[in-house]
């Protein structure tokens, strides 16, 4: 046995043994059989004799009917919470002023006189009208646009589900929720990207999944009647953007960005969420596997909740916490960095360039651009750093990725002006990314390309020290093969 400190009550963290209702007026009968139909015993003090016969079948309410002033306290009376219900504030206080000093106390009135707060000394038992008019609202709109994707896809013989380049958990977990609505609607979508699945969570994950999540083949564009892109937009693919007739994304919206359906919502952290919210308002169900894609989804764009994220990233992620396979989930999070990117990451920390609070990498060629992510998000944890770009080339492409604390960088708007007019680029206050087509260029050049544009206010020759200090980095060894860090027998 485990003693408590002396003169501390033994706490109770669950439910009411009891609740004590006082009054008489229209809402005391609801009221009860709120409680009653919870199996929670009700105790019942009004000045209505009619009251009394009415709550008689209600098993587990027991009722007194007192004096019609309630001017003093029943004898009897049992411990909080009460719940007071009455139209007249000066009998209300009346009967405040006799209850045992406690915070359980609810003033319960119809809900044409419910305010946002009620008076001194009492609390509202249910939310304001206006709280529980906007939740309905959003559900209602959810709901039209859950309507309105299902209609696009009834009927259609070969949707497809489309994510740019090297998806992240943000898109595979969209992807495979659009996919459960559509399912819903009585068709089977393929999901495909157009890129190469590099980092090893992510490998890792679309093998959980167990859904044929692949590589888009050859025709399946054209033959598809209808095409949904998630966690981008069309414009992302520079070169021959796809058709889309559904366009879901979080990113800001681009000017060429247009389809029959849209939804974008730059508030969001993720993708994910807007997907959730659909699956859950319209209650069709989720299995463990989507939940897990999902929250996973959320808590990578999002950094576990700590960028970027809204109000209804954390709604998503409480509705999905429960569900989702929560030691598939903590073994993707213990094997964040591969054995073969150590070298690179060292090599890039020790050939950065600082410019005041900014960090700059460029790593020559690479053979996957992960390696740019994982040290972008490292280095900007360093101390007096708001922003960092880590650049390499990757088939044929000059690839920046950006990252900053949120606050004082606005990151995705700099790679924007940076970029945009060269290739595809933009991001979030906190992140992003650009992809320049080099065209044959080389790694030097594309040094000159990065730091041009990237600096366009700097003087020519402070530019050239730049340009100059980057090849310099560049003659020096490369990191080493991760083979030759392995003992062999």
């Amino acid at each position: 046995m485990v003693a408590r400190p002396l003169g501390l009550p033994a706490l109770n963290p669950g439910a009411p043994r009891q609740v004590t209702i006082i009054g008489h007026n229209s809402q005391i009968v609801p009221t009860v059989g709120f409680f009653v139909g919870g199996g929670i015993p009700v105790r019942v003090y009004t000045a209505n004799q009619e009251l009394e016969d009415q709550l008689a079948p209600y098993p587990g309410v027991h009722t007194s009917v007192i004096p019609a002033e309630y001017g003093a306290r029943p004898a009897d009376l049992p411990e909080p919470p009460y719940f007071v219900g009455v139209e007249d504030m000066a009998v209300a206080e009346r009967i405040e002023s006799w209850l045992p000093p406690t915070t359980a106390r609810f003033l319960i009135r119809p809900d044409h006189r419910r305010q946002a707060t009620a008076p001194r000394g009492f609390l509202t038992l249910l939310p304001p009208q206006a709280d529980n008019r906007q939740q309905v609202l959003r559900r209602l709109a959810a709901l039209k646009r859950v309507d309105t994707l299902m209609d696009l896809a009834r009927g259609k013989r070969q949707p497809l589900i489309l994510m740019y380049s090297d998806p992240d958990p943000d898109a595979v977990g969209a992807a495979l929720g659009l996919a459960t609505i559509w399912k819903a609607a009585g068709t089977v979508p393929l999901i495909r990207y157009t890129g190469e699945v590099q980092r090893y969570q992510n490998k890792l994950l679309l093998t959980y999944l167990k859904y044929p999540i692949e590589q888009l083949h050859d025709d399946e564009l054209d033959q598809a009647d209808l095409v949904a892109v998630v966690d981008a937009q069309p414009g992302f693919w520079r070169d021959q953007p796809p058709r889309a007739h559904v366009i879901i994304d979080h990113h800001p919206r681009r000017e060429d960005t247009s389809a029959p359906y849209v939804d974008l919502r730059e508030s969001y952290g993720s993708t994910s969420t807007i997907i959730t919210e659909y699956l859950v308002e319209a209650d069709i169900p989720l299995n463990r596997q989507l939940a897990t894609a999902l929250i996973y989804g959320i808590v990578t764009d999002t950094d576990n909740l700590k960028r970027n994220a809204s109000s209804a990233d954390i709604r998503a992620f409480d509705l999905l916490h429960e569900r989702a396979d929560r030691n598939f989930l903590a073994r993707l999070e213990k094997s964040q960095v591969p054995m073969s990117m150590l070298d690179y990451i060292a090599w890039g920390i020790s050939h950065r360039v600082v410019y005041g609070d900014m960090v700059l990498i460029h790593f020559g060629r690479v053979p996957t651009v992960d390696i740019c992510v994982q040290v972008a998000d490292l280095v900007l944890l360093t101390c007096g750093i708001t922003w960092v770009v880590c650049a390499a080339v990757h088939d044929d492409r000059l690839i920046a990725v950006f990252r900053g604390d949120g606050h004082r960088q606005n990151v995705g708007k700099r790679a924007s002006l940076a970029f945009s007019k060269i290739g595809s680029a933009g991001g979030h206050h906190s992140m992003g990314r650009a992809e320049i087509p080099l065209e044959g260029a080389s790694v030097e050049q594309s040094i000159e390309i990065l730091v041009t544009n990237l600096f366009r206010r700097m003087s020519p020759a402070r530019r050239a020290r730049f340009m100059r200090i980057l090849k310099g980095h560049l003659m020096s060894p490369p990191p080493m093969d991760p083979d030759g860090f392995e003992l062999t027998s």
